[in-house]
C-alpha cells in the first residue's frame, strides 16, 4: 500500500511539473554578509521550543522553532556575548554569526545545551543566554565570511538561518 502511494505521489509530481524531491527544491546559496534584522510576527513574547539543523546541496540550516509567532531577529557576524554579563564566549569555528531575538518570552528548553552537528559549514550552536526578553545565540561556521540568509516561516512558527558552504 506504501509503495502505491509513493508512486501515485512520484506521478502526481512529474505531471503537475513539481519537483520530486525536497533536494530539487533547495534555494540557491545566500551570498549577504552583512547584518539583517526583521520584526516579531504573532503574538506577545513567543516562545523559543527548540533547536535544529539540517544540510542543504550549498548550505547548511539552523532552525528555531517557537510557539506563538517569531520574535523580532538581528543576523550578524560579531562575538556571541552573554545576555546581562557582558562575557565573550567562545563558539567553535572560524567565525561567529550572531543571532539576537528580540521581544522573546524564556525560552523553554535548556540554553546550557551545546549543539555541535559538524556539517560542512555549521560547527557549533551555543547560546549566550536570555535576559529581559533578549535570547542570543552564536553560529560557529568554518570560514569567515560565508554568505547568509534569513528565513522566517509559520505553520510551525520558526526562524531559519542558511549559511552558505
Amino acid at each position: 500500500m506504501r509503495r502505491l502511494l509513493l508512486a501515485a505521489v512520484a506521478c502526481a509530481a512529474v505531471l503537475l511539473g513539481l519537483p520530486a524531491t525536497a533536494q530539487a527544491a533547495d534555494l540557491p546559496a545566500p551570498t549577504g554578509t552583512t547584518l539583517i534584522s526583521g520584526p516579531a510576527t504573532g503574538g506577545f513574547q513567543p516562545v523559543l521550543t527548540g533547536i535544529r539543523t539540517g544540510r542543504h546541496d550549498a548550505y547548511d540550516r539552523a532552525v528555531f522553532d517557537f510557539s506563538g509567532g517569531t520574535p523580532g531577529w538581528r543576523v550578524e557576524y560579531a562575538p556571541l556575548v552573554g545576555q546581562g554579563q557582558g562575557q565573550t564566549i567562545p563558539v567553535a569555528g572560524a567565525a561567529t554569526l550572531l543571532i539576537v531575538f528580540t521581544d522573546a518570552g524564556v525560552p523553554a528548553i535548556n540554553l546550557g545545551t551545546v549543539y555541535n552537528p559538524n556539517l560542512p559549514t555549521l560547527r557549533q550552536i551555543k547560546s549566550g543566554g536570555y535576559f529581559e526578553g533578549h535570547a542570543s545565540f552564536g553560529l560557529g561556521v568554518s570560514h569567515c565570511g560565508a554568505g547568509f540568509r534569513v528565513l522566517v516561516l509559520h505553520a510551525p512558527d520558526r526562524v531559519a538561518v542558511d549559511v552558505a558552504h
